[in-house]
């Protein structure tokens, strides 16, 4: 079973919160597209730049951290001469080890959603699993941050977030479905 925790929080903030693990674990930052012409293409972000905003572009469908460096050519994921394909992904043997996969982020002015991160390994990488934990011991130390929420008739333990007036989304496509505090 893969391991998990989600957050709300505006994605510029959560990545100025977190790029000294960032920078400090060795982990790289990657947005991964997805449109009819392309297929799935990536790009490594600099989680330093003072413009994050992968996020909002037409095509995000996700992004990944990665304790290992990948190549990215032409927007193909590449891992040099070890790899026997030309083309791969985040879930390939070779890579999923090393990879917590992230969903969300996106923003309007009236809603936020959730960040949803996840290590996809059972036996990640010790460095993968180092930064995983080192996010949540952050988060959970970080001022104005609260933990759980409800959505719909469940209560997720397992959600950071900071007090905001937007909804808060579980998805962004789906805006029926909110978070919300428990009473």
């Amino acid at each position: 079973m893969a391991v998990y925790f989600n957050i709300i929080i505006p994605f510029e903030k959560f990545i100025s919160e977190l790029k000294d693990i960032i920078d400090k674990n060795s982990v790289n930052l990657y947005a991964e597209y997805l449109n009819d012409k392309k297929g799935f293409y990536y790009e490594l972000i600099d989680p330093k730049s003072e413009n994050i905003n992968f996020f909002s572009n037409k095509d995000y469908r996700g992004f990944f951290f990665s304790s290992k460096a990948v190549e990215i050519k032409d927007g193909n994921l590449i891992l040099g001469k070890t790899s026997k394909k030309d083309r791969i992904s985040f879930y390939d043997d070779a890579l999923f080890d090393y990879c917590i996969e992230g969903k969300g982020g996106r923003e309007d002015q009236d809603n936020i959603e959730i960040i949803k991160l996840r290590i996809i390994s059972k036996n990640p990488d010790k460095q993968i699993a180092k930064f995983y934990n080192s996010l949540q011991n952050t988060l959970k130390k970080t001022e104005g941050v609260n933990n759980g929420l409800l959505i719909e008739n469940y209560f997720d333990s397992k959600v950071f977030y900071f007090k905001t007036d937007k909804n808060m989304l579980s998805d962004f496509d789906k805006k029926d479905v909110k978070y919300s505090e428990q009473v």
